[in-house]
């Protein structure tokens, strides 16, 4: 074992109850973690396809049937990802101020939740806080159309008279959206067409007017003869940190500084760069360059947008051999309305695609964990293809499938064949590696050095359950 790079880590048994930055219950979430002193790249890749994920050092797993809001890892295969139209909003709205310089106004994405990778600064390593404040419905000048309404002359209200109102003998009146429906179809049995085909043909229509691919929209302003703005987006390596990152550190802890007060709400002193550093930049994952196959090789990095030469955006993701994981993304509040979140997941299934060429292995993009009971949350399912983890079996499952199961309870098995077990999972104490006394062994082996004086066969085969047996017999469980 000497020279060959192992992960090591302390499992922690404690199972207690903590606030949840979804629901907003103070004692309803539950997690199982350990802290990773190290870590190997494919050992991660394991564990997250596992229900893991890790914050800073910390990793932790949901409990999923007990939490309150079960959390789903979900993927997206890059390669056959499909352009949405609210996508090609984004990308069209982002390309034109850069291009022409034009700033849209009032204008965010539905799907734009900023915090599509983040996990909460609140709570680091424990829960994921997608929200973001959305702006209150006012009309120009700043009042509330309810106000306006208020301060108007009596004379523009109309009132209606005493007893008028719907008739009861009459049928009720549809919704302009459901005249208008009943009118296609009605237009649709004319010409003897089904709805399916109609939707067929209008979405082959749309991909003829618009069937550009995602790099071409991004490229389109390196290709104009003229920009408005440059913006670079820059790859550097977070841990261990390279010269491009530390000569940046002082500007990207500002974004990170104004973000998380202007967004999250989080009081002056709280985003400080030791709270930055131990959430964003720590991280157990040893780099590794295998054979040269990528030009930065694998690991944990910053992606920096900038703008006119000032650092707008970073998105802080783990780089493995098969996936690229996306952690926390933050942003400075002034530039929302490029609707970033969207952007920046964009940006990142594309910086796939790129990074399969040098790598073939390489064609997930893991977007954190999906939670079907939080609205905000359920875009993640909207960049097709995207699957959802069963949290038993840990087989992968297409999203618009999980979805109405989902509707029915927050914690589901989508593994329909009841028969089907996770194999992976079942304890197997004779081959999982322990670290003793600075020595690698198998469980069994430290069993009998320890001589009885510890009884940790619970904890033990716990930890070997939520982590697999490929993990157990990979990964070094410090023992004292």
């Amino acid at each position: 074992m000497a020279g060959q790079a192992r992960t090591i880590v302390e499992y922690f048994a404690e199972h207690e109850a903590y606030r949840c930055g979804y629901c907003g219950n103070s004692d309803t979430n539950y997690s199982h973690g350990m802290w990773a002193h190290t870590m190997t790249v494919q050992d991660y890749q394991d564990l997250l396809n596992r229900g893991w994920r890790r914050s800073g050092k910390y990793c932790y797993k949901p409990t999923m049937n007990v939490t309150c809001c079960p959390m789903y890892t979900i993927r997206c295969e890059a390669l056959k990802f499909k352009l949405r139209k609210s996508h090609k909003k984004v990308l069209k709205k982002v390309n034109k101020y850069l291009i022409e310089g034009i700033q849209p106004s009032g204008d965010i994405a539905d799907d734009d939740i900023e915090a599509v990778k983040n996990q909460s600064s609140k709570n680091p390593g424990k829960s994921e806080n997608k929200s973001t404040e959305m702006p209150s419905c006012q009309s120009e000048g700043g009042q509330s159309t309810e106000e306006k309404v208020n301060q108007g002359s009596s004379k523009d209200v109309k009132t209606p008279k005493k007893g008028a109102g719907p008739d009861p003998n009459k049928p009720p009146c549809k919704k302009a959206k459901d005249r208008r429906k009943e009118k296609k179809m009605a237009k649709l049995a004319a010409k003897g067409e089904s709805a399916e085909t109609s939707k067929q043909n209008e979405e082959g229509a749309e991909s003829k007017r618009d069937g550009k691919t995602l790099e071409e929209f991004l490229a389109e302003p390196s290709k104009a003869t003229k920009c408005a703005h440059k913006l670079e987006i820059r790859l550097v390596r977070s841990c261990p940190r390279s010269k491009e990152f530390e000569d940046t550190l002082k500007e990207t802890h500002k974004v990170y500084h104004k973000y998380q007060m202007a967004i999250h709400g989080d009081p002056a002193d709280k985003p400080n760069m030791r709270q930055f550093t131990r959430f964003l930049i720590d991280s157990p994952l040893e780099s590794s360059h295998p054979g040269g196959s990528l030009p930065e090789g694998y690991g944990s990095f910053h992606q920096q947008y900038i703008l006119d030469g000032k650092i707008i955006c970073v998105g802080v993701i783990d780089i493995l051999p098969s996936l690229i994981s996306s952690k926390y993304l933050y942003y400075d509040p002034d530039y929302q309305f490029l609707s970033l979140g969207t952007y920046s997941a964009l940006v990142e299934l594309a910086l796939v695609r790129d990074l399969h060429k040098h790598s073939a292995e390489l064609i997930y993009y893991y977007m954190g964990y999906y939670i079907h009971s939080c609205p905000k949350m359920i875009y993640k399912g909207q960049y097709h293809p995207s699957y959802l983890l069963c949290p038993e079996t840990y087989t992968w499952h297409p999203v618009e499938k999980c979805g109405p199961m989902l509707d029915q309870k927050t914690y589901c098995r989508f593994e329909e064949d009841p028969t089907k077990d996770d194999e992976n999972g079942k304890p197997d104490l004779e081959n999982l590696l322990v670290l003793f006394q600075r020595t690698a062994m198998p469980y069994p082996i430290y069993k009998a050095l320890s001589k009885g004086k510890t009884d940790d066969l619970d904890e033990v085969t716990e930890y070997a359950g939520f982590v697999g047996k490929k993990c157990a017999s990979s990964i070094l469980l410090f023992r004292k």
